[in-house]
């Protein structure tokens, strides 16, 4: 690990240059005519970003605010900025799996994703006229304007991981944190008090609003339809688990206190696009493990459910985001991207 400390150094300094030169003005950031929020990681991913957004998308629908939102096309098969068509045959691996599942459960929000996070702002503008734009991981995006930057830290990750990569798992260094708006600490509820301290003592310097919540896993819905499942009824069940997801320990976390017996975890690197060759292999595992119960992300779900065999029972998990305390401060924040 000592040898990749320089890389480390040199990455934070590229980062640290590339903000000088917009703080100081020599980069210009586009400003839209319409407010924008950034919800957005210092890290490489994995804090609960999509709860986070679609939580905030729900927000503004009840305040009949129109919105847009704007994602890279990471690991998406288009290749161009476009928006989000559910219609379309196999919509997770075509436009991401993440703005299909938040269009999913946003239908009255408008979703596009594009390689440049601003010139689909634009096009998004142009295309659906919104009164907001939400820009889906846009912290480091300084190239478009924003008027409230979110970040997100997961209360279950180390602090070293806060140095830059290659050394830990940093985009900036931590002094970046100081654009914030506010702090969103997500998966409160996997996280021990040790690590909770530890994490509001390093933000409390920034003088800026801290919101923790809890992420937890309570009810599985079923692939084939029928009724939904609550977890508390499932105690010493046998599962497997499917997922490819950042952090795949916070999915067993969220599973440990409903006492269920984990036989296996076949987890995939983040974004995974699954293929039938996937699925084939994972109904093989299930049968040798003595088919037990299958429990998938719902990130995980809108890409497997066109493969997935329909005789072999799949139950997806939806995320429960609850705020633990600054709620009132927490909407606020949100207000004040509308003003």
């Amino acid at each position: 690990m000592s040898g990749l400390k320089p890389l480390s150094r040199l990455y934070e300094k590229m980062a640290g240059f590339k903000n000088y030169l917009y703080d100081k003005d020599y980069f210009q950031s586009l400003e839209l005519s319409v407010p924008v929020l950034s919800l957005g990681n210092l890290t490489m991913g994995g804090t609960g970003k999509t709860p986070l957004t679609d939580f905030c998308l729900k927000y503004f629908q009840r305040r009949k605010v129109k919105t847009a939102v704007v994602s890279r096309n990471y690991k998406a098969q288009v290749q161009d900025a476009a928006e989000v068509d559910l219609k379309h045959e196999n919509a997770a691996a075509y436009f991401g799996d993440e703005p299909v599942l938040l269009a999913e459960r946003n239908p009255h929000v408008h979703f596009f994703v594009g390689p440049i996070k601003y010139e689909t702002a634009v096009y998004a503008m142009e295309k659906q006229n919104p009164a907001l734009v939400v820009i889906d991981d846009g912290f480091q995006h300084r190239k478009l304007h924003r008027d409230v930057d979110i970040v997100i830290l997961d209360a279950t990750e180390s602090l070293a991981n806060y140095a830059c990569v290659p050394v830990g798992r940093a985009r900036e260094p931590w002094e970046a944190l100081s654009r914030a708006t506010a702090f969103v600490i997500t998966k409160v509820n996997l996280a021990s008090p040790k690590q909770m301290d530890a994490l509001m003592e390093k933000l409390r310097p920034f003088g800026k609003l801290i919101v923790p919540m809890s992420y937890e896993i309570m009810r599985l819905h079923p692939l084939q339809g029928g009724p939904e499942k609550a977890l508390e009824n499932m105690k010493n069940a046998k599962v497997l688990l499917i997922s490819g997801i950042a952090q795949p320990s916070s999915f067993e976390k969220s599973l440990e206190k409903f006492s269920v017996q984990i036989l296996k975890h076949e987890s995939f690197r983040d974004h995974h696009p699954y293929t039938a060759a996937d699925v084939a292999r994972l109904v093989e595992v299930w049968k040798s493990l003595g088919k037990p119960e299958i429990i998938t992300t719902e990130k995980d779900f809108v890409k497997l459910k066109a493969l997935w065999p329909k005789e072999v029972p799949l139950w997806y998990s939806p995320l429960e985001v609850k705020i633990q305390a600054e709620e009132d401060g927490f909407y606020e924040i949100l207000d004040q991207v509308l003003h």
